[in-house]
This record gives C-alpha cells, sequence and structure tokens, in this order.
C-alpha cells in the first residue's frame, strides 16, 4: 500500500511511566471502518516514538498498547471499529487479571511532505483494587482473592458486552493482594477470600460496593474475622414460584403466581413450546407489558438472581426492572435497586441469555421483599415483535 513513513511519538494520560511491549495500529476510515491493522513489538518502539507506513490522506488512527494476543478480538480488515474487543485472559473456569492496556484514538492527515505526527496520548483502560487482609489465623491455607462478576469483554469505546469473568490472584503471607480490571459500575462486582481449613474449601464475602473507574486505585482493609462466611452462587432452592413457567391454568390470562402491572390491557403473555423455548415452557411478551412477581427476603443476605431472555427483534425495546421493596406498595430508594434494573431499553440478543449471567445480590437494610419483573415497550401488538422469557429464579446464596 502506497503511504508516507512516519514518526509517531506517543503520551500516557497518567502521572506514573509507562512503557509498551505490544501495540496494535488501525487506520479508520470515513465510515468508521477499518481500513488497515499493523503490529508494533518493544523492539519498533525507541523512547515511546515508533515509525509507520501510512496511507495518504485524512482518516483515524486507533492505537491500543499492551493487549497480546488472547485479550483482543480483531475484526477484519473493512469490518467496524465497534467490532474491536479488549479482552480479560482465559484460564480454565477463572480469568487472570487484565494486561495494563492503554488506547487512543485521534484524527490525523497524513500528506507526502509530511513525516512526523503530534504526540497521541494513550489513555488507560483498567483501574486497580489493592487490598490488604489482617488478623489471618495461622491454621488456614490456599488463601485467594477473588473479584467476581468483572467485564471479561470491553469494546474499544468503552461499553460492556455483558460478559463478565470472575479474577483469581493469590493473597501474599503479608495478606496482601492487587488486582487490575476493566472499570466495574457501582455494587456490580462482588468481593470474596477463598481457602482452605482443615479438610473444607471455605468463602467469605468482603464488603464491597465502590466502582473501579479507569486510571484509579481502590483500596479494601479487612479483619479476617470480621468477615462472614457465604456463598456467591445460589443453593439451587428457587424461591420464586412457577419460575419455569409450567404451570398455565388459563391461557388467556398471565402465567399461575405471576401478575400483569394495573389492569395489563395492553399486556400479552403467551405459552410457548417446542424449540421456541428454552426448557419446557416460555412465555412471549408483547405489547407494554409489566410482568412481575413478589417474593420474601431477608436484609443483609445474598441472593442469586436468574433471567433467560431471548429477543429475536432488532427493535422491540424491554427491560429487566428488579426492585428491593419495604412493602408491595413502597420500594426502597433508587440507589439500592440500580444494580438489578437495566439502565436503558434493551432490544436484540444473541438468541437466549441469562442477563444476570451469574451475578448475586446483597439484599440492603430495610428491604422484606423483592419484585421480579421484565417490562416490554411495543407501541402495538404484531405477531413478530415480542420477546421470549424463561426460567426465572431467585435463590440464597449460601
Amino acid at each position: 500500500m502506497e503511504g508516507q513513513e512516519i514518526q509517531i511519538p506517543l503520551e500516557c494520560n497518567t502521572s506514573e511511566g509507562f512503557s509498551i511491549n505490544h501495540l496494535h495500529l488501525f487506520a479508520i476510515d470515513r465510515d468508521n471502518r477499518i481500513a488497515r491493522h499493523e503490529t508494533f513489538t518493544s523492539s519498533d518502539i525507541h523512547n515511546n516514538t515508533f515509525h509507520a507506513l501510512l496511507p495518504l490522506g485524512r482518516y483515524r488512527l486507533a492505537l491500543v498498547a499492551n493487549a497480546p494476543e488472547g485479550n483482543m478480538v480483531i475484526p477484519k480488515t473493512g469490518e467496524a471499529l465497534e467490532s474491536l474487543f479488549l479482552c480479560l485472559p482465559h484460564k480454565e473456569h477463572t480469568n487472570p487479571e487484565a494486561n495494563d492496556i492503554s488506547t487512543a484514538l485521534q484524527s490525523i492527515s497524513i500528506t507526502e511532505n509530511k513525516n512526523t505526527l503530534p504526540s497521541i496520548r494513550l489513555f488507560p483502560r483498567t483501574g486497580v483494587l489493592q487490598f490488604s487482609l489482617h488478623a489471618i489465623p495461622g491454621e488456614i491455607s490456599n488463601l485467594n482473592l477473588e473479584l467476581s462478576f468483572v467485564p471479561s469483554s470491553v469494546s474499544f469505546a468503552g461499553s460492556n458486552t455483558n460478559t463478565f469473568g470472575t479474577i483469581t490472584k493469590p493473597v501474599d503471607h503479608q495478606g496482601k493482594a492487587m488486582i487490575r480490571t476493566f472499570p466495574t459500575q457501582k455494587g456490580e462486582a462482588t468481593l470474596s477470600i477463598t481457602y482452605d481449613e482443615g479438610n473444607k474449601s471455605k468463602r467469605r464475602i468482603i464488603p464491597f460496593s465502590a466502582a473501579i473507574d479507569t486510571n484509579q486505585i481502590i483500596r479494601v482493609d479487612c479483619n479476617f474475622p470480621e468477615l462472614i462466611e457465604g456463598g456467591i452462587q445460589g443453593n439451587g432452592k428457587n424461591l420464586l414460584r412457577n419460575g419455569d413457567f409450567e404451570e398455565w391454568s388459563n391461557p388467556a390470562q398471565e402465567p399461575d403466581n405471576w401478575h400483569f402491572y394495573k389492569d395489563g390491557k395492553d399486556s400479552v403473555a403467551l405459552k410457548i413450546t417446542g424449540p421456541q423455548a428454552h426448557s419446557g415452557q416460555s412465555v412471549y411478551l408483547q405489547g407494554k407489558t409489566y410482568l412481575y412477581q413478589d417474593i420474601e427476603i431477608e436484609a443483609g443476605k445474598r441472593y442469586e438472581i436468574k433471567m433467560h431472555v431471548n429477543a429475536p427483534s432488532t427493535s422491540f425495546p424491554w427491560k429487566y426492572y428488579c426492585y428491593w421493596r419495604k412493602t408491595k406498595s413502597t420500594a426502597l430508594p433508587a440507589e439500592h435497586n440500580k444494580p438489578i434494573q437495566a439502565p436503558s431499553y434493551l432490544k436484540q440478543t444473541n438468541g437466549w441469555i441469562n442477563v444476570f449471567n451469574g451475578k448475586s445480590f446483597t439484599a440492603p437494610e430495610g428491604a422484606k421483599l423483592l419484585r421480579v419483573e421484565i417490562r416490554t415497550y411495543g407501541k402495538e401488538i404484531t405477531p413478530d415483535e415480542g420477546i421470549y422469557i424463561d426460567d426465572f429464579s431467585v435463590e440464597l446464596a449460601e
């Protein structure tokens, strides 16, 4: 490809020094598609500067630093920049921590007589959790820190892909560990320690609700004796009644034990069996439907919520919208409910998904009920516009 050899200096938007051992360069055309992709290693970069042969013209450069193979999903030439994803490494049932990835996106103009560019500033894409544990009993062994429900994949632009993982790091003899991760929202991630005591493997949950942002260090200090033993995953006993929708006494109404909000006159719930169902019998929601059920819970205890949804339409909006409640008529303040509610309208899914992807949540102080709810926002009822739902459950995490 004809082009011009250009010297490209790099800067990093951090107070600390930085080093680059691997760099991806993408030339992005006016249609936001990748026109060219080159890679550079540490031997190509001297004093944070490297040389590249770039095509003539005006376009954007996208750079990804320190994301080796296995830490990226790289689109082919001609595909959109939105197809570029940054990923956690994967090893068996856990994820090693994220690399110290940085990215940049900058408009440039390359001419035949140009031989250098202004500095391109790289911005960190990960944050760090620093952990200290005190008063560790001498009889425990194999002590590890787990940060669960962290994004395992994010787009180049930063949006979460609704895929989550667990990062595990050993805790050293001083009770310290550090985990680098993609950003997490407040209340999204779960922090715990696992260890062996005698012949048993145990877990203790660490109170943690902070957000982890890019280029940020979150410090967590705690004492081992103050941590409560508990689990992250549910115990297999579903507190919802008819969560699999197998009981449906009157097909003209909603499934047994489930309710439409108010009169439900614009709401449609159809019984679905066969290959379109997730298992056994599913529900197909159309129109403007709020389908919900309330269950009794205990404040301070953890619950795993599962919601399986298949949304085939690209234009039919829906939300999961759960609440911790004081009573059937009174919900707790919004800040308690944000982690269990979709922040915006959702649309098409890639087949069946569990929208919480194995997450568990601690019932806040004052909570006596949990309302599990799916909302749809169809303007009118048409056969091809709706979502399939199935296999909802709320389980106590023990």
